[in-house]
């Protein structure tokens, strides 16, 4: 035998292994093999009570998914109802600083090229004074 598998900790591993994972598992498997034996073989009329049972019980995860979607949802509406309600009095306020910004930048901008231009036009008065073309 191999020497590895004399080992605690091998030794531990198979035992978790057998009570962990084996012994659970076949438990699951023997009650599944009981419950379709025992809904085999009961009488017909019972198959659509077990079909009713099934569809409530795969639409109960659904009807949670929806609930969580919808409260979400009523949620984002109930916001953006409160936020229109606030938009229109600070959008006022936004626009007029825009604007105040604007007239500053453009003042900026023509300040910054008035002496450009000062220099083009006292370049043209000597060309136009001297004659030069």
């Amino acid at each position: 035998m191999d020497p590895s598998k004399k080992t605690a900790s091998y030794q531990a591993y198979r035992r978790d292994f057998l009570w962990q994972i084996l012994v659970p598992m076949i438990i699951v498997l023997i009650l599944v093999v009981i419950a379709s034996v025992f809904t085999a073989i009961r009488p017909p009329g019972t198959a659509s009570l077990w079909a009713d049972i099934s569809t409530i019980w795969l639409l109960i995860p659904l009807l949670i998914f929806v609930l969580i979607t919808l409260v979400i949802l009523g949620g984002i509406i109930y916001g953006m109802a409160k936020l229109l309600n606030i938009t229109p009095v600070y959008t006022q306020k936004l626009y007029a600083l825009i604007r105040l910004v604007t007239k500053k930048i453009e003042n900026v901008a023509d300040a910054s090229a008035k002496p450009i231009f000062f220099f083009e036009e006292l370049s043209a008065s000597i060309k136009s004074i001297f004659g030069q073309k």
